[in-house]
């Protein structure tokens, strides 16, 4: 699956549990619980994040109707476990190389070499990379993890420096 099936499952989630149609929203959750465990076992990362932003968002979505009936709690219940699965995989994985995030061609390259001359926000690393707000979102933590780039916040921003070596 990719992050718009993942996307499309979220949303037939959302429409299920709106019209109340249970037994089309559990399937469609197996659905989600089964793919995790796949992304998990076939170390699948880039597919996990795609799950688990879909996950957050369809339980967000969900958090926030007004019903609070007990079928919708149960639906929200078992997003809330895939949500804990997937976040504890997702935990469980060590960094990348810094030769792999190095990599030329790579959003993660790119951010690395656009802080080769100095500490930047988020927005000037889009600016600079010309890459889009969500690539540089996912390529910094994966970095941060790394130890090549450390962060810290300065007023509404979030400033990023190049600790490590790469390329």
């Amino acid at each position: 699956m990719s992050g718009e099936a993942y996307r499309a499952l979220a949303d037939d989630i959302r429409d299920a549990v709106a019209a109340g149609r249970w037994d089309e929203a559990d399937a469609d959750i197996d659905t989600f619980a089964e793919e995790a465990a796949l992304c998990l076992v076939q170390d699948r990362a880039a597919d996990l994040a795609a799950l688990a932003r879909e996950v957050a968002r369809c339980h967000t979505a969900l958090t926030l109707r007004e019903d609070r009936g007990p079928e919708a709690m149960h639906r929200l219940g078992q997003l809330r476990a895939i949500a804990s699965m997937v976040a504890a995989g997702r935990a469980n994985r060590p960094a990348r190389s810094e030769v792999v995030l190095a990599q030329a061609g790579t959003p993660t390259a790119a951010v690395l070499h656009a802080l080769e001359g100095g500490a930047k926000s988020g927005p000037a690393l889009v600016e600079a990379t010309g890459l889009s707000h969500d690539a540089v979102a996912r390529a910094l933590p994966e970095l941060r993890a790394a130890g090549l780039v450390r962060s810290w916040p300065a007023g509404r921003l979030v400033m990023n420096e190049r600790t490590g070596s790469a390329g």
